[in-house]
């Protein structure tokens, strides 16, 4: 009986001796998510025989981690405060031996708040606001061109709108990863009407009328005075409401000889092109300006838009065509403008002189 004993008992006790001297498997690493980051992201390691671990390092530097989230087959893992920026080779170490992978501690990611102007040409230079703009940088136009970067500090860039440049977002790369900006940016092309200084479809005075109340003409509508210039020379409206009817004139792109004007020639749609000028009224006060468009071959009517201008100096003024509307409704066609009136309105019953200096006349079209 005590033989049976002893040899049941021997035959257990090697059987246990068996299984404890047989090599646990090693530890496999199958996925990393993500694969790079920066201090503290939390990071998913898949694989096999993973229930185990008896450390972890990063790069030779032996981490800290909870065994609470982990199982056979994944591993939740915090990248640690502690740990350089960088490249690291993660090694991970079982009963059953050691498996690696690899690692990028980076710093946060970048954003983008802010692009000024959200609409230029190539070659001009914009303006990129957000936070996180560390090296290694990369700035691409619609996702694929990439920019020149002049200037950076961790928050803003100047850069240099690329060629062939179309419509899209603004991509950002930098050392914690990629973003996109929040809007699209525009690529835009201008149609000088005039600049008063001899540029311009426009640009001889002459081709300028002048009408109802107001004291310019042809010899004294472009000035370089009083108030001082944007640039150059510009053209001067002013007038007073004498006879109390408000509307008190102003003056219009002639067209009417089709040998000479046909068109401005724009290419944009009504919703992607806009009217824009440098205006200054000079310190007077209640300056209302009807702006008009008329059309060839197309409606007969006048296609409408008042503005009051306010502000000191000289300021732009930026004015969607899509506000230019007939007595029907009907919005204007780009593609037919012909001619543009500027007409002052006196607002009130105070008999001030109005006065609306202008420069700079364009169509800018986003493409």
């Amino acid at each position: 009986m005590n033989n049976i004993f002893i040899k049941i008992t021997a035959s257990i006790f090697a059987l246990a001796l068996f299984y404890s001297c047989e090599k646990a498997d090693p530890p496999v690493i199958t996925l990393v998510d993500p694969i790079f980051g920066p201090a503290e992201t939390l990071v998913t390691f898949e694989g096999m025989n993973l229930a185990n671990i008896e450390t972890i390092t990063f790069s030779d530097q032996i981490v800290n981690f909870n065994t609470a989230y982990n199982s056979d087959v994944a591993l939740l893992f915090r990248v640690p405060t502690n740990v350089p920026l960088g490249d690291h080779e993660v090694v991970f170490t079982t009963a059953g031996g050691t498996v690696s992978t690899n690692f990028q501690i980076t710093l946060d990611p970048p954003e983008i708040f802010e692009i000024s102007p959200e609409s230029s040409i190539p070659g001009d230079v914009v303006t990129i606001k957000g936070k996180n703009f560390y090296e290694p940088l990369e700035v691409y136009f619609f996702d694929s061109t990439q920019a020149e970067i002049i200037t950076f500090s961790p928050d803003s860039m100047n850069v240099i709108v690329p060629a062939d440049t179309q419509k899209g977002k603004v991509r950002v790369n930098a050392n914690g990863g990629s973003t996109l900006s929040p809007v699209d940016f525009f690529i835009t092309t201008s149609v000088l009407v005039n600049d008063f200084d001899g540029n311009g479809v426009r640009a001889a005075t002459e081709n300028w009328l002048f009408d109802a109340l107001v004291d310019q003409n042809a010899m004294t509508a472009v000035q370089n005075t009083n108030p001082e210039p944007y640039e150059g020379n510009f053209l001067k409206l002013s007038g007073r409401d004498d006879l109390g009817i408000q509307w008190i004139g102003g003056t219009e792109s002639y067209s009417a000889d089709i040998d000479v004007f046909d068109n401005f020639g724009i290419r944009s749609s009504l919703n992607n092109t806009l009217l824009e000028m440098d205006v200054n009224t000079n310190g007077n006060t209640n300056t209302n300006v009807i702006f008009i468009f008329l059309e060839r071959d197309g409606s007969p009517n006048d296609f409408a838009h008042e503005v009051k201008i306010d502000g000191e100096g000289w300021h732009k003024i930026s004015i969607p065509l899509g506000r230019f509307t007939d007595i029907d409704g009907i919005t204007v066609d780009p593609a037919k403008i012909r001619a543009i009136k500027i007409h002052l309105i006196d607002s009130d019953a105070t008999g001030e002189v109005l006065e609306l200096n202008i420069d700079n006349i364009k169509f800018q079209e986003l493409l």
